[in-house]
């Protein structure tokens, strides 16, 4: 007795297995739209993304390839001098790295009439105006400093020390012949232009 009723058990629950597979292996053959349309959401689900990544990455690497031009068209201004010419004599600075130099820079080369101020520089205006974005308020200049005032738009080489100032900015220093502009009277011209 018990092993018919184990057997009855055993054939119940192997129908309900077949059963089972039957239904889904049919549900499966008549509805294979509902399945490829699964697969077709699923492929331009995973398209999508992975076109997304290749934009993302595409416009990533755009954007170091522009940091990397823009830091290549500035340059560095580390070695960066420039000479004057003063009545046959040269005057060589030492550019410093701002944007002030570096659009300094991309006016020369120039002649420029300089003259006595204060008795402590030489000043030049130059045709247009530098930016000094964030660049100090200001600072106090030293003999042999080539500076930028920003007022009045002018160049000025120190052959004296002179006191902290609003808006001036330096530019850079003058490695040699400080005592060539500092000996010139009166309006005399300078020709500006690029070293190296």
């Amino acid at each position: 007795m018990k092993k018919i009723v184990l057997i009855i058990a055993l054939v119940i629950i192997i129908g309900i297995i077949i059963g089972c597979i039957v239904y889904n292996f049919t549900s499966n053959v008549e509805n294979p739209t509902n399945q490829s349309e699964q697969l077709d959401t699923l492929n331009t689900n995973n398209e999508t993304l992975l076109n997304s990544n290749i934009e993302n990455t595409n416009t990533d690497n755009d954007n170091i390839v522009e940091v990397s031009q823009n830091r290549g068209d500035e340059g560095s201004m580390e070695n960066e001098r420039i000479k004057l010419t003063v009545n046959g004599n040269e005057v060589f600075v030492r550019l410093d790295d701002n944007v002030a130099s570096r659009e300094f820079l991309d006016m020369l080369p120039l002649t420029l009439m300089f003259e006595d101020f204060n008795r402590t520089e030489k000043i030049a205006t130059l045709p247009d105006e530098l930016s000094t974005e964030d660049l100090p308020s200001g600072y106090t200049p030293e003999v042999g400093d080539f500076s930028y005032y920003a007022p009045w738009g002018n160049i000025s080489v120190f052959y004296k020390d002179f006191r902290y100032s609003n808006s001036l900015y330096k530019l850079g220093t003058i490695e040699s012949g400080t005592e060539i502009l500092e000996n010139m009277n009166g309006e005399f011209e300078v020709t500006i232009e690029k070293v190296n």
